[in-house]
This record gives structure tokens, C-alpha cells and sequence, in this order.
């Protein structure tokens, strides 16, 4: 699982910085730092918030840091189109949340 790249991914995806992040999570930047590298494992709170600060649910940050052996009963196929549209999902709602409102 690397759930500091799937952060990443996310975070940019929204179009946040790291800071804005970790303000809306309610986490010190330096803290948010460690997660993303891979120095820090969080507890599922903190997981919770990082998600809910991207506007997403935890369950779909955690499918996307999930690695191949983590996800060996998919075909290649499924887990590329499950990953593509997760992607294509967390832009989209960006784009809605910031044409309604000011996300960050």
C-alpha cells in the first residue's frame, strides 16, 4: 500500500496544496509530509480526515494506495478501468465544487 502517492495523486488532482490540505485536515504540515513519504503510517482517523479534506470517502483513497498484491483477485484490465475512473470521479468533483463554491 503507498498511501503518501495516492495523497499526492489526489491532492493534485484537486488542485491543493499541501499546506491547504493540511489545514483542512487539521494536521501540521510537517505531519502531513512524513505520511506522504512514507514515514508516518496514520491511524484510520487521520485517514478519515485527509479524505474527507479532499472531498473524498476514505474507502476510495485506500483503493487507490492499495497495490497489485493487494488487489490480486482483480484483472489487470478491471483494476487500470477502476483506477482511471477513480481518477476521472475525484477530478470531476473538483471541477463541480469549485464552479459552486471555493474548495480551498
Amino acid at each position: 500500500m503507498n498511501l503518501g502517492l495516492a495523497i499526492e495523486e489526489c491532492r493534485k488532482l484537486k488542485g491543493a496544496t499541501k499546506s491547504s490540505l493540511a489545514e483542512k485536515a487539521e494536521l501540521s504540515p510537517p505531519y502531513l509530509t512524513q505520511i506522504i513519504r512514507g514515514q508516518r503510517e496514520p491511524s484510520i482517523s487521520i485517514i478519515k480526515r485527509i479524505a474527507h479534506a479532499l472531498g473524498i470517502p476514505s474507502s476510495l483513497l485506500i483503493f487507490l494506495a492499495s497495490d497489485d498484491t493487494e488487489l490480486s483477485n482483480i484483472s489487470e484490465e478491471t483494476k487500470r478501468e477502476l483506477r482511471s475512473l477513480s481518477k476521472h470521479l475525484i477530478q470531476e468533483s473538483s471541477e463541480s465544487s469549485s464552479e459552486s463554491q471555493v474548495f480551498w
